[in-house]
């Protein structure tokens, strides 16, 4: 009988142990998994699906500021207690529309980017995307912008994110790859193409409003 008793607290005890320990390689295992995404981790999208305009007359008409731009290389990343995001300069080549009118071709803006850098000592840097498939724009590469402008920060948002930044000479290959993934900024992004080709080929130059009709 105490021999019995005995064998089953001993038995007790190691399934007790066991049990412990296999909650606590299943714990570890969750913690370094998640240590090493962030830590290697490229790319964080963080889903906005903001799906606002379907014509290239309605993102006109909703945008105080449209220009044709080249990006340069002059990206700093700007970070607040709550958003984070990357100030990147543009040289402005033509002006389609300016609410304000305090914007000249061949000056600069400051576009306020939906992305941002985070570096980790001794690791990879990571790209964090915080907007819906944005893309951050090329050095280099031309673009169709439509802004708001964000007097607090100094600069201008791209209006409903991904729409309203559109890539004119195709070195943009995260756009290119974007509009797969999302087939209504591909459609969008056609009509936007083909209303500035259409104004691109008046003879006369017309009235920045005349692009709504588009």
């Amino acid at each position: 009988m105490w021999a019995r008793w005995v064998r089953y607290q001993k038995e007790r005890m190691f399934w007790g142990v066991a049990g412990s320990l296999v909650v606590f390689l299943i714990g570890l295992a969750v913690v370094v998994a998640m240590s090493m995404y962030r830590l290697f981790g490229y790319t964080y999208l963080k889903e906005i699906d903001y799906e606002r305009f379907r014509t290239a007359a309605e993102l006109a008409a909703g945008s105080p500021v449209v220009v044709r731009a080249t990006a340069t290389a002059d990206a700093v990343p700007y970070n607040l207690p709550y958003d984070h995001f990357t100030k990147t300069k543009v040289t402005i080549d033509e002006i389609l529309q300016d609410e304000s009118g305090s914007l000249q071709p061949g000056g600069t803006l400051t576009v306020l980017e939906q992305y941002w850098i985070k570096g980790r000592a001794m690791f990879p840097k990571q790209t964090v995307y915080n907007g819906n498939y944005y893309s951050k724009l090329v050095p280099g590469a031309s673009y169709l912008l439509y802004l708001a402008e964000a007097p607090q920060h100094d600069g201008y948002w791209t209006v409903a994110f991904h729409q309203g930044k559109y890539n004119l000479d195709g070195k943009d290959k995260l756009e290119r790859r974007m509009e797969k993934k999302d087939p209504r900024y591909g459609e969008l992004k056609q009509l936007v193409l083909a209303a500035y080709a259409v104004r691109s080929e008046k003879v006369s130059p017309p009235s920045p409003f005349l692009f709504h009709s588009f």
